[in-house]
């Protein structure tokens, strides 16, 4: 029977003698095992960057809604997104609380600087609590803090 010019590419090539076979790194199968999560950055900067950014846009949000648009009930929206976003980017618990806190602490603030802005000369909590209530502002914080520190397990 003649050759065909596709013999040679289904027929196994011939070994010489002492020829090994080919090593792989790892087993084929391999493959079909979970794959690990990568390393951890030990970037400090990495690690501070994101929740900072996370911050300072909540903190320009609340600016936005709170003092400029006069959004009460958008402020408690604004507040659980921004902490469950930093319980994201931050762990422990309890510094993601912490850190959650701090942010819409930082929010509130910008809200009174911008009435004093406009001409208010009330102090930070005599203005948040005419403007916004106790409630308001108790439950912005517990939106904050707390689903940030919900969210960083």
């Amino acid at each position: 029977m003649p050759a065909s010019r596709y013999d040679d590419l289904v027929t196994t090539p011939t070994r010489q003698p002492g020829e090994q076979r080919p090593r792989l790194d790892h087993p084929p199968s391999d493959r079909y095992q979970p794959r690990a999560a990568p390393a951890p950055s030990d970037d400090r900067t990495g690690r501070i960057v994101g929740p900072l950014a996370v911050v300072l846009g909540g903190a320009i949000g609340f600016v936005l809604l709170g003092g400029l648009m006069a959004v009460t009930s958008g402020l408690l929206v604004l507040a659980a997104v921004q902490g469950w976003l930093l319980g994201r980017l931050v762990s422990p618990p309890w510094r993601a609380g912490l850190v959650g806190l701090a942010a819409v602490t930082i929010g509130l603030l910008g809200i009174w600087l911008f009435g004093r802005i406009e001409g208010g000369v009330l102090d930070p909590l005599t203005y948040l609590a005419e403007v916004h209530g106790w409630a308001l502002i108790g439950f912005v914080l517990l939106a904050g803090g707390g689903l940030a520190a919900a969210a960083s397990r």
